[in-house]
């Protein structure tokens, strides 16, 4: 039973080294590609980074290819999970559609390196790649879309074409992690909150509010 017992530990202990160098190898390309962009990166260059040799790198990853497809799969799943979760909250639908827009916007500063990955890089992925991409982003789209959708039948929101509504709130967002400086006076949530406002009010005061 000693033995056994042993034996499952070592087991489990190689397990999470394997797994924690496997992470490490995903950080340190998620910064070199968001730095560098894709193409200009080599497997050495990751490996270096941290200070293996390229083979420690192909030990876990056939490819510099499957590195890329990885962090996508990745930044899909975070998006797309964590408004998943939102939506099954059962929140009023106003509240729901302001809560998945905040969280959206806290992902993109949160995770300006992914988000920059998966906005500039699409296009260095297989064909087949591609095409899942394509349908991951119908996918989030649609869970919004969705949302926008009964809002308007509940009379809450202004009638307009879902995919136009969503694409100009999400749009907006979208490319927060180009300017979005974490050494600012402005935490995320707290540029999260005034972008949702913005979407969620408009931009113009409310009648009978005074003027500054």
């Amino acid at each position: 039973m000693a033995v056994r017992a042993n034996a499952t530990a070592r087991a489990d202990i190689a397990s999470r080294k394997q797994a924690f160098v496997r992470e490490e190898i995903l950080a340190s390309a998620i910064g070199l590609f968001a730095k560098r962009g894709y193409r200009a990166v080599t497997i050495d260059d990751v490996a270096t980074n941290l200070g293996y040799t390229k083979s420690v790198v192909y030990y876990y990853f056939k490819s510099k290819n499957e590195i890329l497809w990885q962090l996508f799969q990745r930044t899909f799943e975070l998006f797309f999970e964590s408004a998943e979760a939102i939506r099954k909250e059962k929140l009023p639908i106003d509240v729901a559609l302001a809560k998945m827009l905040r969280l959206h916007a806290v992902n993109v500063m949160k995770h300006r390196d992914t988000t920059a990955i998966w906005n500039r890089d699409e296009s260095e992925l297989e064909p087949q790649q591609r095409r899942q991409v394509r349908q991951m982003k119908r996918d989030y789209d649609a869970m919004f879309e969705s949302v926008f959708e009964e809002g308007v039948k509940q009379g809450l929101f202004r009638e307009m074409p879902p995919h136009v509504a969503v694409g100009g709130m999400l749009g907006m967002s979208n490319w927060l992690y180009v300017w979005y400086d974490d050494k600012g006076p402005l935490s995320p949530e707290q540029i999260a909150d005034y972008f949702t406002a913005l979407l969620s009010d408009g931009y113009r005061k409310p009648s009978g509010s005074s003027r500054r």
